[in-house]
């Protein structure tokens, strides 16, 4: 568990599907703290409301924070924002990033090959 309580009762809430008032504390967390994981989560909570291009900018921030925290995921969910907002090329570009990426832990080999999945269809 999360040593952050806000961030604790955000995933919970997250996790129970209440995307709206989880979004309603990544937002006051993101504008305190500024750190990969409450900004990635910040923009996949983003997402779960379809706020396409809004998710995009604390996506890019939380990976450039530190590129290698969940690196593969961030940017599948970044990819994705893309994408679904209409930047397709740089959509495109995440999906070969991640794509090439070796298998690493949590996701090991799902996120690359979720990458040359989503390629096929949208490539």
């Amino acid at each position: 568990m999360d040593t952050d309580p806000l961030f604790s009762e955000a995933c919970q809430l997250s996790r129970k599907g209440l995307h709206t008032e989880a979004l309603i504390l990544l937002k006051q967390i993101v504008a305190s703290r500024e750190d990969s994981r409450y900004l990635i989560a910040y923009g996949v909570c983003l997402q779960k409301l379809k706020h396409w291009k809004q998710s995009v900018a604390p996506l890019e921030r939380g990976i450039s924070l530190k590129p290698l925290y969940g690196e593969g995921d961030a940017r599948l969910y970044l990819a994705e924002a893309y994408l679904m907002s209409g930047n397709k090329s740089k959509g495109l570009q995440q999906l070969k990033v991640v794509a090439n990426m070796a298998p690493e832990y949590p996701s090991y080999e799902h996120v690359p090959d979720r990458a040359k999945e989503l390629l096929t269809k949208h490539g």
